[in-house]
This record gives structure tokens, sequence and C-alpha cells, in this order.
């Protein structure tokens, strides 16, 4: 309960201080439903030579794109914001001030900041699966819809995990900025289904930037592709990614040296 409402006094501030740039809210709408405009066009076009791809019909495919914005959203709201701070903090030697609070730092740290425009991009998102869902004869059922929340909070713990491990590599190398880009390059290809690429870069999607469990399972979850037994794999992979974050995390707070140092 305290954790909760720390956190909703830094989503509080946040939008106090967002709210000063209300326009930007307006241009991030136009600018995601273009993206979003282009990349369905793209994909409405393959379809009209196939009724598939690699087993997922359009409809899937659909669902696949609505996963990819919503949890671009959630990353772009919650926890991209963050890192890139804690980033600036320990180049510029002012993580002290988060050190010196009664509050664990790794939770200070990570959640002190919410980006509320992102919000747009999981209003789309929610937008276009709702429209799919509706309009293109797929049903979810009650089992569909648990399996979906328990893989996407496993996606968001493992994107969580895996962002934390690379930045508490800047303790030692202090900039590692352009690390953001490769991860961004990664998840760029979660927007199409993971079967349409070769083997070797199938396997890297999976196991080494781990968008597979990040965007496809949950797609897969909502269109009843997988079963609960495969959600609690991720589960367990997101748990462990989790626990090693917060031991990498913590070790590399040892080497941290800032302004008091």
């Amino acid at each position: 309960m305290r954790y909760l409402a720390l956190f909703r006094v830094f989503f509080r501030t946040s939008i106090q201080t967002d709210m000063e740039y209300r326009v930007d809210f307006f241009s991030r709408i136009i600018a995601s439903l273009l993206a979003l405009l282009t990349t369905m066009a793209g994909l409405s076009i393959a379809f009209t030579y196939t009724s598939s791809i690699k087993g997922w019909s359009f409809p899937q495919v659909m669902v696949l794109l609505s996963v990819y914005y919503l949890m671009d959203g959630l990353i772009e709201m919650f926890i991209a914001p963050n890192m890139r701070n804690i980033m600036a903090q320990v180049r510029d030697g002012t993580l002290d001030f988060l050190l010196l609070k009664p509050v664990p730092v790794q939770f200070l740290a990570t959640f002190r900041t919410v980006n509320i425009w992102r919000i747009v991009n999981v209003l789309v998102a929610l937008g276009l699966s709702s429209y799919t869902i509706g309009k293109l004869s797929l049903t979810v059922g009650g089992v569909q819809a648990l399996t979906f929340i328990v893989t996407l909070a496993a996606g968001c713990g493992i994107i969580y995990s895996f962002w934390l491990i690379l930045v508490t590599l800047t303790f030692w190398f202090v900039r590692v900025d352009n690390i953001e880009q490769i991860i961004w390059q990664a998840f760029e290809a979660g927007r199409y289904p993971i079967e349409i690429y070769p083997v070797w870069l199938r396997n890297a999607l999976t196991y080494v930037v781990p968008v597979a469990f990040i965007i496809t399972v949950p797609a897969k979850a909502l269109t009843g592709q997988i079963g609960l037994s495969y959600a609690l794999v991720s589960v367990c992979v997101s748990a462990i990614a989790l626990l090693l974050s917060s031991l990498f995390w913590r070790f590399g707070l040892k080497f941290y040296t800032g302004a008091s140092a």
C-alpha cells in the first residue's frame, strides 16, 4: 500500500507537469494514427494475395499490431522515461538525491516519472483491438482474456528487467545511450508475426531481445493460439528476469561514484 500511495503521487505530479504542453497531446494522436494507418495499409495489401502468413490470418495480425501499440505505449509511459533519467543521473552524479530518500532506490528510480502523453498509443491499441475483435469475427472467452492479461503483465516485467540490466551497465561504462536504439530497433520487429523471420533472427528475438514474450505471446493468447500453460511459462520467465535484474542493479550500485563520492 505504501508503494501504491507513492506511485499515485508520482502519477499526479507527472500529469501536472505534462499538462503544460496540451498541444503536444493532439500532435501525438495524429502521429500515432498515421503510423498505424501506414502499417495497416501495408499489411492489407499483403493479405490481398494470401489468406494467411505463417499461420496468421489478417484479424490475428491486427490483434498483434494492437498489442504492439499497447506495449509501446506502456513502455513509453512508465519504463523508458525513468530508464533514461537513470542514465542521465549516473552520468551527472545526481543519483545521490535518490539514494538519500527513505525509499528503496530501485522503486524510486524506475517509477518516479510517468510520460502521460504516451497514453495515446494505449488508446489507439485499445481502439484497434476492439474493432478487430468486434468487426472481424474474433471471439474472446474468459480463459483467453485471463491468459492475455497474465502474458501482457509478464511481458511488461520482462522488458522492464531487460532494460534495467542494460541501464545498470552505466555504473561501469557511464554512457550507454546508443543501447536504447538497439532495443527499439528490435522492438520494431515485433509489429509483425515472429514466425515470418529466419530461424536465427527468430531465436534472437525470443532469447536475446525477448520480443516474442513481450508482443507475440500476448497476441497469441488473445487470439486463442496458446493456453494458460504457456502463460505460466511467461510468468516464470518474467519472475526470473525480475529477480536477476534486481540483483544486478544492487550489485551495480556498489560501483556508483556520484557527486558525494
